[in-house]
């Protein structure tokens, strides 16, 4: 028997399964908080995977349209993050850029920071090792970023696009 896969495209919504999964938020929870004026904390707890990856991106994408200056995902309540995770945070990423906002990940876990790595997106999501580092205002100076341009890329690829020449 032959099976048909569909995959989503770097930054796509995240296809609809064939079946319906049923929503489980018994596996995550997820907060989110004002450290300090402008920037909002979205703070998952437990596990990401297709069943749950919907909290996630609501709560992403609702504190990127409450106007911060930035918005940072602590990452170090995960006990699993799944791929569909991952097109979940790329996802609130370029939802961020597209509203002028800061974007960055936090955690200091081996367990999500490896899956970051392997996959490359430490540099693509900003990734920092703590909070308080992502909380900084030295983050954005060393990295030399923008709110135009996603972090890890030349400026008209941060929206997936080619550069122009």
């Amino acid at each position: 028997m032959t099976q048909r896969f569909e995959f989503a495209a770097l930054g796509s919504e995240i296809p609809e399964p064939r079946a319906p999964v049923p929503l489980r938020s018994d596996l995550l929870r997820v907060s989110v908080c004002e450290p300090r004026p402008g920037v909002l904390v979205v703070a998952p707890a437990g596990e990401v995977d297709l069943s749950t990856a919907g909290l996630l991106r609501d709560a992403s994408y609702k504190a990127v349209e409450a106007g911060p200056d930035r918005v940072v995902v602590d990452l170090s309540g995960l006990t699993f993050c799944g791929s569909t995770g991952l097109v979940v945070l790329m996802d609130a990423q370029s939802h961020a850029v597209a509203h002028g906002v800061t974007f960055r990940t936090a955690a200091s876990g081996r367990p999500v920071r490896r899956v970051l790595q392997i996959t490359g997106l430490l540099g693509v999501l900003a990734h920092c090792d703590s909070l308080d580092e992502a909380l900084g205002d030295s983050i954005d100076e060393a990295l030399g970023v923008t709110v135009d341009e996603a972090p890890g890329a030349a400026p008209d690829e941060a929206l997936g696009e080619p550069r122009q020449q």
